[in-house]
């Protein structure tokens, strides 16, 4: 299917201009997550009535899709809207109102291939390329291959949705999943600050001794720094595989550093200066242990309390989901789940606070799941 590719900025508005008159665009984003410290918008992907568009979101100010993403009467079609308004509104201010994801749809359906791909192939009958899913899209210039396979991931989401519509419709759904698509519009994008205690949770961390964690602990700063500097992510700089066997034999790494698996000539010359200057500070500084968690009895009861309401609530959302054909976390996310086991609630009306609730879901499932919480009280 034909399509154009912008990186004019005067060709950008000209679109714009247009999608504003438009009942419907289809949406898909492209970053460089994977070959950078600081994430980028490299592509957005655009699909309407009678235009499909790529566009190259490092060379024009995309800013001006604003007023399209905040046009009620506009419907924006996404595949796993999560994702890509995230990354949307980490790039430019925006709200958005009217969306529709085929992805949460079909999890409301019951349908457990839930990825574009399998879907297209399934529902349309065109297999789509995914030869370019992990590429790196802030590389200039772009291979036609690759915008090709980039438009080909809004090309289809406005059939899927018409047809996904419909079985929402007919199963009484299409109300009760817009709550959900208010949510998911709703989101915001998360704050990255590198975490210093981040060590703690590199695999095998537990096996290592006091100095061996305070050897882990200043690799894993000192990587972020040098991840930084050169704009990376921290897991193209070494691996915590590598971290990892450097605290355990930190002495071996000061003298040696070659004999490690992972230390090729690249890493030897151009990381290996501060990465001995890490073990070294490591060796010197006072040794680190993990956290003691001292928990008293009482609250050791109130822990298993909510994992038991926990486990309650999810066999409750199986019985549940199955009840109605649809996925588990169609009917309600872990988030909410743990949210309510937490309060502990006696009554339905408690549950109504429980921020991403919404007022269907709400109506749909708080009487059962305190039914669901007072079967297990009772017995």
């Amino acid at each position: 299917m034909p399509y154009v590719f912008i990186d004019r900025q005067a060709d950008f508005d000209a679109l714009v201009t247009k999608l504003l008159t438009h009942k419907y665009v289809s949406i898909d984003t492209e970053s460089n997550s994977m070959y950078v410290y600081r994430e980028q918008l490299c592509l957005l992907q655009l699909a309407s009535e009678h235009l499909n568009a790529v566009v190259d979101s490092l060379s024009v100010d995309v800013r001006g899709l604003a007023p399209v993403f905040a046009n009620r009467h506009i419907e924006k079609i996404f595949h796993s809207a999560e994702a890509d308004i995230k990354t949307l509104k980490a790039s430019l201010p925006v709200k958005f109102e009217n969306i529709f994801d085929v992805m949460i749809a079909a999890k409301y359906l019951g349908l457990k291939r839930c990825g574009l791909e399998n879907m297209v192939k399934e529902h349309i009958g065109v297999d789509l390329n995914k030869k370019f899913q992990k590429a790196d899209w802030g590389r200039r210039p772009l291979m036609r291959e690759m915008l090709d396979y980039a438009v080909g991931d809004v090309l289809y989401l406005h059939k899927l949705r018409v047809i996904f519509a419909e079985e929402l419709r007919k199963k009484g759904r299409l109300e009760e999943i817009q709550g959900q698509f208010a949510e998911i519009a709703a989101l915001e994008p998360g704050r990255n600050a590198f975490d210093e205690n981040g060590f703690f949770r590199v695999h095998q961390a537990r096996q290592l001794n006091g100095r061996g964690l305070a050897v882990l602990r200043e690799l894993y700063i000192a990587r972020e720094k040098a991840a930084m500097e050169r704009n990376k992510p921290p897991f193209k700089i070494i691996s915590e595989d590598l971290m990892f066997r450097l605290a355990i034999a930190p002495k071996e790494a000061l003298e040696k550093l070659s004999i490690f698996k992972g230390v090729t000539g690249y890493v030897l010359i151009n990381h290996g200066p501060w990465i001995k200057d890490a073990v070294h500070a490591g060796m010197k500084a006072p040794e680190v242990q993990f956290p003691k968690r001292n928990i008293a009895p009482e609250k050791r009861l109130h822990f298993e309390g909510i994992r038991e309401r926990f486990k309650l609530l999810k066999a409750w959302r199986l019985e549940t989901a199955n009840k109605r054909n649809m996925l588990p976390e169609a009917v309600l996310g872990n988030d909410l789940l743990e949210k309510a086991a937490l309060i502990n609630p006696k009554t339905a009306e408690e549950l109504r606070d429980i921020k991403g609730f919404g007022l269907e879901k709400f109506s749909l499932y708080a009487e059962e799941m305190i039914k669901a919480l007072r079967r297990k009280q009772t017995k």
